[in-house]
């Protein structure tokens, strides 16, 4: 019987420390998402700032947009794909 409780603790411990890994990786993915989006809309925003009027900064955000979704639907079809 002292083997096991001996055991217990120990395991609560791992147990507890590989949580601890497991959120701080969590977190880690989620900042480095997090920063990714980031920089991705800044510098959209700073080409849509280039641009030389309203008509023109509404024109070059509807290619923007045009290009995202094409860029989404080739990731499906490829994920789509995969799993098949």
């Amino acid at each position: 019987m002292t083997g096991r409780t001996a055991a217990g603790p120990l395991a609560t411990t791992a147990a507890r420390e590989s949580d601890e890994r497991d959120r701080e990786q969590l977190l880690a993915q989620y900042h480095r998402e997090r920063a990714r989006r980031s920089l991705v809309l800044d510098s959209i925003r700073a080409h849509l700032d280039e641009q030389p009027s309203p008509r023109a900064v509404r024109a070059c955000a509807r290619r923007w947009v045009a290009d995202l979704l094409a860029i989404a639907e080739q990731a499906a079809k490829n994920k789509k794909e995969a799993s098949e």
